[in-house]
């Protein structure tokens, strides 16, 4: 009988990956609360709780690394269904190719940066929550920077890889909700997160503890309060996306506008944590390993643009090489210099990148010539959500969870009978 009522039990979530919502008006919302996915993306926003939970295990003490990477390889809060989780390093070393037969431009600059897309993250990672290879002799805050910023960085190439299936399948004409917008809708939740937010707002304090890319690019917004406000932008932005993606509406073009307009707000991110933690690396090696893993979150796709866009990243790599015992004070006008002369080529500029706010007047102020824009995206937002919840286990995520446990001890009792 326990074993009937398990297979019940596991009925329940077995298509916990996601699909079309039922009834289809109670998509649940995501963090920012305005962007209305046409499926049930919750947990594909759950990996941004993994990233959480990693983070709060790096926090005890001692310091829990192998909890940390069990959670790491093995997952524990993105369900896939039938028992299995999305797990953070298989986002970190996806095949984004698969197998050569789709162009994932994205990936391959990474790839042709980096060697292997495991390079990028995966090795550091591992190698930090082993205290191995570069994290050897390391203290811990060095270590926990590197993964907790570079599960950003995974994170963030994920959407990449999600917004690249979408056109992919809208353009062998598969744009029904659970085809390419789909796929559109795994990016957005990937990017946002799904935990409560009461203010998502341009001039709002990022305080919701998100630990998402929308996160990341909201806190470099407020470091630099005069440039382009990327977290709403980009929520409007993938609303673009999807409504292009949709049915009759499909229209390829702007589709892939709403795709690079992305790529460009990771860009920005990337160039203005460069900039930031170039300068604090001077006075703490972990602000080196910090600026290391937000910079290289959108490295590779700068790289790509150019044989000369290329060159330029690997000198800002070289810059920040991890196996440094000491930042010189003059790596942070040379960091600047270099990310500003990427921006005509990125197709941005001085005014969308802003001023850091702390910045002390001690390196040239930008002022190239390039002229720059971002796509402004839509705010005729899908009318198929229910409200957001206010707090996290009255999500279909929590509810899958609860049933997750009860089966585990059901499965414990079961076996000791």
């Amino acid at each position: 009988m326990v074993g009937v009522f398990l297979l019940s039990l596991l009925g329940l979530f077995g298509n916990a990956s996601g699909a079309a919502c039922n009834p289809e008006d109670s998509c649940p919302k995501l963090s920012d609360g305005s962007y209305c996915p046409v499926n049930d993306v919750t947990e594909h926003a759950n990996i941004n709780k993994d990233v959480k939970v990693i983070a709060e295990k790096l926090k005890q003490d001692p310091t829990d690394y192998t909890g940390a990477k069990k959670i790491y390889t093995e997952g524990l809060s993105s369900s896939k269904g039938a028992g299995k989780f999305r797990t953070l390093q298989a986002l970190a070393t996806k095949d984004m190719s698969k197998g050569g037969t789709v162009t994932n431009v994205w990936y391959n600059g990474f790839v042709n940066l980096y060697g292997t897309y495991s390079n990028v993250w995966d090795k550091y990672i591992l190698e930090c929550l082993g205290g191995t290879g570069i994290c050897d002799g390391k203290n811990d805050d060095f270590k926990k920077y590197i993964i907790n910023k570079g599960l950003i960085g995974v994170v963030t190439g994920y959407v990449a890889y999600e917004m690249g299936s979408g056109l992919a399948k809208a353009a062998d004409g598969s744009t029904k909700d659970t085809g390419a917008p789909y796929a559109w809708d795994e990016a957005a939740a990937f990017h946002i997160g799904n935990r409560p937010c009461a203010n998502t707002g341009p001039t709002a304090s990022a305080i919701c503890s998100l630990y998402s890319p929308y996160e990341f690019n909201w806190k470099r917004d407020m470091d630099f309060p005069d440039g382009t406000n990327t977290h709403t932008e980009a929520v409007k932005i993938f609303n673009f996306g999807l409504l292009n993606l949709r049915g009759s509406d499909y229209n390829a073009a702007n589709a892939v506008a709403a795709q690079n307009a992305i790529y460009k707000i990771y860009a920005i991110a990337a160039i203005r944590s460069a900039i930031k933690y170039s300068k604090k690396a001077s006075s703490n090696l972990k602000y080196l390993a910090e600026g290391w893993a937000y910079w290289r979150s959108a490295s590779g796709h700068i790289a790509q643009i150019s044989a000369a866009t290329k060159a330029t990243v690997q000198e800002i790599d070289a810059l920040f090489d991890l196996s440094q015992t000491e930042v010189p004070t003059s790596t942070y006008c040379q960091v600047k210099e270099k990310v500003e002369s990427l921006y005509a080529a990125i197709g941005i500029d001085c005014t969308m990148v802003g001023t850091w706010k702390d910045d002390d007047g001690s390196c040239t102020a930008c002022s190239n010539a390039a002229s720059g824009s971002l796509h402004s995206g839509s705010t005729e937002y899908v009318d198929m959500c229910k409200a957001q919840p206010a707090a996290d286990d009255s999500r279909p995520g929590a509810a899958r969870s609860i049933l997750l446990t009860v089966t585990s001890l059901l499965l414990a009792t079961s076996l000791a009978l």
